[in-house]
């Protein structure tokens, strides 16, 4: 891990950094040109393949009535990014990047009920808090 002299994470390991955002775009892009992940990550995790490309549609393709009221997809965030890619990978796998699977899994069944994108995530956090695991990284 790189530090700076300031203490903090420098470059595209800052997942605050202007890097770390363009890196996080780059790769939602290749996510969506993929075409077995979902399989790989299925056989690393022993979940069904087909929930995660629920997951999948949910995080990368769908457009969602998003907090401020405009459609869109969900912006794309580095944590998320490198979850899904130790998922695929199936190396370090970190509980974090169950728990997402688990999140995303749950919020896509709330919005399918009717739940706004905001309501659907709260409800989701209340089984399976993937915000609190990335409290220290």
């Amino acid at each position: 891990m790189m530090v700076s002299v300031f203490g903090g994470m420098a470059g595209a390991l800052n997942p605050n950094s202007p890097e770390a955002e363009e890196h996080a775009a780059r790769y939602y892009g290749l996510v969506r040109s993929m075409k077995t992940d979902c399989a790989r990550i299925a056989a690393n995790t022993g979940f069904r393949e087909k929930n995660i490309w629920r997951v999948k549609d949910h995080i990368f393709y769908e457009e969602h009535e998003l907090y401020d009221g405009e459609v869109g997809r969900f912006e794309s965030s580095y944590y998320m990014a490198r979850s899904w890619q130790r998922l695929i990978e199936g190396k370090s796998i970190e509980e974090r990047d169950i728990i997402l699977l688990n999140h995303e899994f749950l919020e896509s069944m709330f919005m399918a009920e009717g739940l706004s994108a905001f309501s659907a995530h709260r409800k989701a956090e209340t089984f399976y808090n993937y915000s609190i695991t990335l409290k220290g990284g």
